[in-house]
């Protein structure tokens, strides 16, 4: 049989349009699977955590929600103030401090569960310690992709030269007028 030879696509219809419905849905839905798999990852390990504070059972969500709720909710309100233009340093200090103290939680948590004398045990730890950095990067690129790009200014026409001659003001043609 003869291979059929198909035209390759070039140009501008070969690209990818990131303003696309799909691309922006695709985008949308890869980055909440991520981020719900973040959150549940790193909430198991402050319920550990809550565990450990000596909460009562039927309270230890308390604690996942106390860090990570916060951390999702500080970075969204981040990206509205950086939309108006306001800087938030002290938002971002607790994004940071938030996300440090989220991270090395779920760390700990699987260390004290299964130790580090296995490489398996190593790995598990530090994927667990990366989930609250998901949540950081998953909720920035949420907020990236369902706002609208600031607008930049347009230029200004350039100014069009007159090709009639200029108007003369009233008085001058009042005065010819009468003379």
């Amino acid at each position: 049989m003869a291979e059929v030879k198909r035209k390759r696509r070039t140009g501008a219809g070969a690209t990818v349009n990131p303003d696309h419905v799909g691309m922006h849905r695709m985008i949308v839905a890869g980055v909440a699977v991520t981020l719900l798999a973040a959150v549940i990852t790193s909430w198991n390990g402050l319920v550990w955590v809550g565990e450990q504070q000596q909460l009562p059972p039927a309270l230890t969500w308390i604690t996942p929600v106390m860090i990570d709720v916060p951390l999702v909710v500080l970075t969204l309100a981040r990206g509205a103030l950086s939309k108006r233009a306001v800087k938030a340093t002290g938002i971002v200090a607790g994004i940071g401090v938030l996300t440090l103290f989220s991270s090395a939680a779920n760390l700990l948590h699987t260390v004290a569960v299964g130790g580090l004398d296995s490489i398996p045990t190593v790995l598990g730890a530090a994927t667990n310690a990366l989930a609250p950095w998901l949540i950081l990067a998953m909720t920035e690129v949420l907020w990236l992709v369902v706002t609208k790009q600031p607008g930049r200014a347009k230029p200004k026409p350039a100014a069009a030269k007159r090709s009639r001659p200029a108007r003369r003001p009233v008085r001058e043609l009042a005065e010819r007028s009468a003379a």
